[in-house]
């Protein structure tokens, strides 16, 4: 992993007299938004068991890491849909108390993320399953980590300067600030996340994304 004390030469040598403190926080914030963007940070889930009549379970990503987004999901061997809450019409999927609805009890068939630390699976499962659900996540740093993947630094480490260095020069009334810059580092932060964005999504093959949504 690397620390955030390692983009620090690629930001103060624009931002003299910025304290390495408020450097650091500035560079995890642009990391977070980087990957969040991006989802360049891509890893397998350790596997989850199902649990019968259950459709909610627990992400557990790396330390100091939080799930941006479950890309692809499997139920034993069959790969589950991604469906947005927006196309969920069942209450039992919110409520398995809601009254006056037959529950929908089969394989599951389909997946939703209802926040960065839950994933949703439906129909509900008819069984319990020892290590079941299979995940592919995209990731991002914690407000409270101290370190990031190898690869942010490796492989941008200027963009993420320029997406800290964005920020500081437009803090008014500073030694550093620098307005007339802010737009140059802005910019040079998304080319780099649009580049970051077509390596995760096409990794080293040229391919289509398709996608489809279903309704439940």
């Amino acid at each position: 992993m690397a620390s955030y004390d390692d983009f620090l030469p690629y930001v103060m040598v624009e931002a003299p007299g910025c304290s390495e403190i408020l450097a650091v926080q500035v560079i995890r914030d642009a990391a977070i938004d980087f990957c969040v963007r991006s989802q360049f940070i891509q890893r397998d889930h350790d596997p989850i068991s199902v649990v019968a009549n259950v459709i909610d379970y627990d992400l557990d990503p790396p330390t100091d890491q939080l799930v941006v987004k479950v890309m692809k999901a499997w139920y034993k061997a069959d790969e589950l849909q991604p469906v947005a809450p927006d196309y969920v019409n069942d209450p039992l999927f919110y409520n398995k108390s809601a009254t006056g609805v037959t529950p929908n009890k089969s394989t599951p068939m389909v997946y939703t993320q209802k926040d960065e630390r839950t994933i949703s699976i439906f129909p509900y499962p008819l069984e319990s399953a020892s290590s079941a659900l299979t995940m592919r996540v995209s990731l991002k740093p914690t407000r409270s980590s101290t370190t990031c993947e190898d690869s942010l630094y490796e492989d941008y480490a200027e963009t993420i300067a320029s997406g800290a260095l964005s920020r500081l020069l437009a803090s008014p009334g500073k030694a550093y600030s620098a307005p007339q810059l802010v737009m140059i580092h802005q910019s040079k932060f998304m080319s780099g996340v649009n580049e970051a964005r077509q390596r995760a999504s096409r990794g080293q093959v040229r391919a289509n994304m398709q996608v489809r949504m279903r309704r439940i």
